[in-house]
């Protein structure tokens, strides 16, 4: 009797996996002093070499449950539900079954994921500093943050997400954190998630969790570097690590946290202050200098040194120049990110022809409208969240738009709007115009000064 239920669980485990028709599931028969075992894996998400020491291992077994102890080398864990135990072997965990004893399993940690090598990340990258960045493989960046995070209160959960991809999610944060709260609601959450797949990973889990819908505001922020999710989780913040995804999500955030870079405290106090300063002018630049250029272009005399009033009248009405400007550039950075890097000198170039001196000498633009959309792009690369860029630019378009149909009263309409817009904004119930609203006045003054570490 045992033999047939024996032989029905093999026959069952082979049909779940697929065995004889995906290629790279294996079934190999190892036999012990009294019976034998049954071991299957994924042979392209499996360690080679732990494999081979587990077989020499189950050959030296005097029986199935002596396996733990005979095979040291490896970490076993032991699973009475067959449904879970296949589940965990599309993971690369090897599963083991047993010729006489056919209520337990063993489960075998054989994984070794294709990976890239750990190099600094691209978008996040620091003159000093460690060069290490997070990689696609869930395991290497949880041993980048154990790395840093030497401490008994670091809690990291692993869950999985979607019916067909089973992805793993990792939630990692302190048990004394000051949003605890929050990552129980986190953890509930992400277990209540009913998707097919996770194929897009971060931004996928993000929609999820946050039904972000309309709001073009990022409610997360977004970071490659181990030392910068460190530092985060030791201040009390929540990270979601998402198998397959290099980037770490950080939550609950502020507007104002997603200005911030890591650059500032590689620096002296003075310098980084300085650093944080020049950003929050240039993010202020990105959004507003187009619009309030419009505006007092359009509605006042004044000129100066800071305000270039156009000198030559051309065709094309100001406002339809500055909308043009604005979705050239934007579709040139759209080109640059699709184009290979071999081709990215022909982008250059025809950056140069459509935005340069041939279309000032044409008169299809002015060349202060040039100026200003130029200035306004610099301020847009300098911003450090590549989400909050491009939330910006939307926001920049709506006031230019706003501003070319009802000029003056347009930009202070569309001011309005985008205040009570961002005040409305909360991530976990915490304000997203934090320390202004409601107003820490210490904090506030950390959004411009860089203070010391022994303060």
């Amino acid at each position: 009797m045992k033999n047939d239920f024996y032989h029905a669980l093999d026959v069952f485990v082979s049909e779940e996996l697929n065995l004889g028709t995906n290629f790279d599931v294996v079934r190999k028969e190892v036999t012990l002093h009294q019976g034998t075992a049954i071991i299957y894996v994924i042979n392209s998400l499996m360690d080679t070499e732990t494999i081979n020491d587990l077989i020499r291992s189950l050959g030296n077994a005097s029986s199935f449950n002596n396996i733990p102890k005979e095979c040291e080398n490896v970490s076993i864990s032991e699973e009475t539900d067959i449904n879970k135990a296949i589940t965990q072997v599309f993971s690369g965990v090897a599963l083991i079954l047993d010729s006489i004893d056919e209520s337990k399993f063993y489960l075998v940690e054989t994984r070794s994921y294709p990976t890239r090598g750990v190099d600094e990340p691209s978008t996040e990258k620091t003159v000093r500093g460690s060069k290490d960045g997070f990689v696609e493989n869930i395991i290497t960046n949880i041993g980048l943050l154990r790395r840093r995070i030497k401490d008994k209160n670091l809690i990291i959960k692993i869950m999985q997400v979607g019916q067909k991809t089973k992805t793993d999610v990792v939630l990692v944060y302190l048990k004394d954190s000051k949003f605890i709260k929050i990552a129980e609601t986190l953890e509930k959450k992400i277990q209540n998630i009913e998707f097919d797949e996770l194929v897009m990973s971060d931004r996928a889990l993000e929609e999820g969790l946050f039904n972000q819908k309309f709001n073009h505001y990022p409610l997360v922020r977004y970071s490659e570097r181990p030392d910068v999710v460190a530092v985060n989780i030791i201040q009390g913040y929540v990270a979601m690590i998402v198998d397959t995804s290099p980037s770490v999500i950080l939550t609950p955030t502020t507007l104002f946290e997603h200005i911030e870079h890591v650059e500032e405290f590689r620096q002296t106090p003075i310098v980084g202050t300085f650093t944080r300063i020049f950003r929050l002018i240039a993010v202020l630049i990105s959004v507003f200098l187009v619009p309030l250029w419009m505006v007092l272009v359009l509605e006042t005399d004044f000129s100066g040194v800071f305000l270039l009033r156009p000198e030559n009248e051309v065709p094309t009405n100001l406002f339809i120049q500055v909308l043009i400007v604005e979705v050239m550039i934007e579709v040139l950075r759209i080109a640059t990110i699709h184009t290979p890097s071999a081709l990215s000198s022909a982008i250059s170039l025809v950056a140069a022809l459509l935005l340069g001196q041939m279309a000032v000498e044409i008169g299809v633009f002015i060349p202060e409208v040039l100026l200003y959309g130029a200035l306004s792009a610099m301020g847009g690369f300098a911003t450090p969240s590549y989400e909050l860029s491009l939330a910006n630019k939307i926001t920049k378009m709506f006031l230019i738009i706003l501003v070319g149909l009802f000029r003056k009263t347009g930009f202070l309409i569309g001011m309005f709007l985008l205040f009570l817009y961002l005040v409305s904004i909360k991530v976990f119930s915490v304000p997203y115009l934090y320390p202004f609203i409601p107003f820490d006045y210490k904090k506030c003054l950390s959004l411009f000064y860089r203070p010391s570490k022994n303060k």
